[in-house]
């Protein structure tokens, strides 16, 4: 089941090189429109990035999981805008932002994610974007302006120092992902200064539902594990589907509602999936899915439900080249905040996600946090009593001149 994990960024390479649909349901067409320039490198900076992560997860993985990589591009995407210089430059090579400057990528972002959430007006997809950062500190108005307009990132104040602060933004990922994903975060560790979270939602309905009356149980063969049983579904009758095949490679493209989203698939007919590792990349996807045409058929594919969380994916992302973004610097997000802070750093990119599969269609719900720390954050109290000897000293403010000093022992001494 593996072979699921391509769902997220399929769906979005698919659905822009998809311009005619044939037997629209009900008469519904997709809001499609020729994308710009811009948009289109976006979206092969998006899958060349879906490729990579898959690589880098597929190589500590060995059993089922599911990740959306493009709430993780829109993430870090947030999060390059904090930076300038050399760290901007491994920000926007690593996401493969390829022949686009910050101000083309953020507008190319703004009206790619608009393109997705409206194409299909039986789909349901949320997209979404927002920014918590640690009370009493000043965010530079340019940031907040761009995460405003570009990401519709609502960018605000949060007492980090709360003890269930992090349900605020726990809550706004459950309601984000209509309840699907839950307690991302145990609590707030005390160098962390901001959170920059993506959310998105998918429910889409099969363009031709899997008959439920003949979903039965049938044998499932993993890869390196004994056969089990499993909830197979089936058409039931012949439907119309996008078919590829060469040797022991199956290539199918199962669309839903109006056919702009579908989930693709890669399958071998041997069971052998681990063969065709070295041939998955963005260019074969993109040839597969060329030289597929429409064919009638029979599919039947298991029932399943699929939940995955990765609690850090700083080693991943340090092993694609972001390095300097995880190593406290001087350098790193100089333009978050209005006061200079200790070095920062990203702490941790947490991801989760989860898929489900049935006879009417899927309903899939992934979220990404960027944490952003500081190697030492004053922690300011909320009470405090001088009940220990301090020194004092008087001061003019402007200049600093000290006018007095003294130490306090024993107020009872005089």
């Amino acid at each position: 089941m593996k072979y699921l994990s391509f769902l997220p960024f399929i769906c979005l390479t698919y659905l822009v090189s998809c311009a005619q649909v044939s037997q629209i349901p009900n008469d519904i067409l997709p809001n499609v429109r020729t994308l710009d320039q811009n948009e289109i490198r976006l979206v092969n900076s998006s899958s060349e990035f879906a490729m990579e992560m898959f690589r880098e997860i597929e190589k500590s993985e060995d059993g089922n999981y599911f990740f959306s990589p493009y709430s993780i591009h829109q993430a870090l995407s947030m999060a390059m805008n904090g930076n300038e210089g050399e760290v901007l430059e491994e920000f926007l090579k690593v996401l493969h932002f390829e022949g686009l400057d910050l101000g083309k990528a953020n507008d190319a972002n703004k009206g790619l994610t608009e393109f997705l959430k409206n194409v299909d007006p039986k789909v349901a997809i949320n997209i979404a974007n927002a920014i918590w950062y640690r009370q009493g500190l000043s965010v530079q108005p340019p940031f907040m302006t761009t995460m405003e307009n570009y990401y519709g990132a609502n960018v605000d104040a949060l007492d980090f120092n709360q003890p269930n602060s992090h349900q605020v933004i726990n809550n706004w990922i459950e309601r984000e992902t209509r309840g699907l994903i839950k307690n991302m975060l145990d609590g707030i560790p005390n160098e962390a200064i901001m959170y920059l979270v993506n959310a998105i939602h998918f429910k889409g309905d099969w363009k031709t539902p899997f008959d439920a009356s003949k979903t039965t149980k049938q044998n499932f063969y993993p890869e390196k594990s004994p056969s089990t049983q499993v909830d197979m579904m089936s058409t039931g009758g012949k439907i119309k589907v996008n078919y590829f095949q060469s040797g022991q490679l199956q290539y199918l493209e199962l669309p839903y509602s109006t056919g702009q989203y579908n989930m693709g698939i890669v399958y071998h007919s041997g069971g052998n999936l681990s063969e065709l590792m070295p041939e998955i990349n963005f260019e074969n996807i993109q040839s597969w899915h060329q030289q597929s045409s429409e064919n009638e058929m029979i599919v039947e594919m298991p029932k399943f439900k699929m939940e995955y969380k990765v609690e850090n994916l700083k080693q991943h992302l340090m092993d694609l080249g972001l390095k300097k973004a995880f190593e406290p610097s001087p350098k790193n997000f100089t333009k978050l905040f209005e006061d200079p802070l200790m070095d920062m750093y990203i702490s941790r990119v947490i991801h989760q996600a989860m898929i489900e599969v049935d006879e009417k269609g899927t309903e899939a719900a992934a979220a990404t946090v960027v944490e952003v720390g500081v190697t030492s954050m004053p922690v300011i109290p909320t009470f405090i009593r001088l009940d220990k000897p301090f020194l004092f000293f008087i001061q003019e403010k402007h200049s600093g001149t000290i006018l007095f000093m003294g130490k306090m022992e024993n107020p009872n001494l005089k």
